[in-house]
């Protein structure tokens, strides 16, 4: 069965586009990893973007996938379905971190870095905790709303 989830308007739309913006705005430079994962009808719905910052250059692999990304972030802005995504980044430095935002009620919720830590290093089916990735920071992540 596939996913289903409903057509957002067209301000929502706007609005996940400004989201999207302000998300890449306050990124830094780095390769970046944005995944996003909506409750449809039938299941979860997922899309991902990646894109690379240095400075004022932004450089991305798909524009299909940020519209796709951006889609699902309007549709789960609308109010009708919950979700969240995170952005995993990777600097020159060799760092890397990730950062996380919960998608409730039509608006976007950081996530604090425990929060971002309990969902990477926690099985929700099984309870089960297992240790975090070597060399990741979790982060804190920035209000984008």
């Amino acid at each position: 069965m596939d996913v289903l989830i409903p057509l957002p308007s067209p301000e929502d739309g706007e609005r996940a586009l400004g989201i999207f913006e302000r998300l890449m705005n306050q990124a830094g430079d780095g390769s970046h990893h944005l995944v996003i994962v909506v409750q449809g009808i039938g299941g979860p719905a997922l899309s991902h973007f990646r894109y690379m910052q240095k400075g004022d250059l932004i450089v991305h692999v798909s524009e299909d996938w940020a519209l796709e990304f951006c889609h699902l972030l309007a549709a789960a802005i609308s109010g009708s379905l919950s979700g969240g995504f995170v952005m995993r980044t990777r600097t020159d430095a060799g760092t890397e971190s990730i950062c996380g935002w919960r998608i409730t009620h039509g608006d976007t919720k950081p996530l604090s870095r425990s929060e971002v830590f309990d969902a990477y290093c926690h099985n929700p089916t099984t309870g089960e905790t297992f240790g975090p990735e070597p060399g990741v920071e979790y982060k804190d992540a920035p209000a984008i709303h």
